[in-house]
């Protein structure tokens, strides 16, 4: 089940809340830790397997890659076991463009005639 904001509030006891408005009058740093290591491990999540050759990716490695597709209303996540993966895929995706590129092309000249 999914909180709103507004729900977790209401389910803290008096204390938790003091703690809370405490750590905010002081900058907020516990808060912002607990934040930001709740989407690390969000993030960790998704990132499992190699999206071209679905080998399991160590998250703890340095030799892994990930692309980050923002669209206006969509966030996409691509991670690669290793470089050789990431560049089949951006190759993939240039040739997948070009072909779009040319089938719009084509598609004009069919509706100029």
């Amino acid at each position: 089940m999914r909180y709103k904001m507004i729900d977790m509030i209401r389910s803290l006891e008096y204390d938790e809340l003091i703690r809370i408005k405490k750590d905010l009058n002081e900058g907020g740093i516990h808060l912002k830790r607990l934040v930001k290591e709740r989407i690390k491990d969000e993030q960790k999540k998704h990132n499992k397997r190699c999206c071209v050759c679905g080998e399991i990716i160590n998250v703890y490695s340095t030799n892994n890659f990930t692309l980050l597709f923002d669209y206006s209303d969509i966030k996409k996540k691509a991670s690669f076991c290793a470089l050789d993966c990431l560049n089949y895929f951006l190759k993939e995706l240039e040739l997948r463009r070009k072909k779009d590129m040319i089938k719009e092309v084509k598609y004009n000249e069919k509706k100029n005639r």
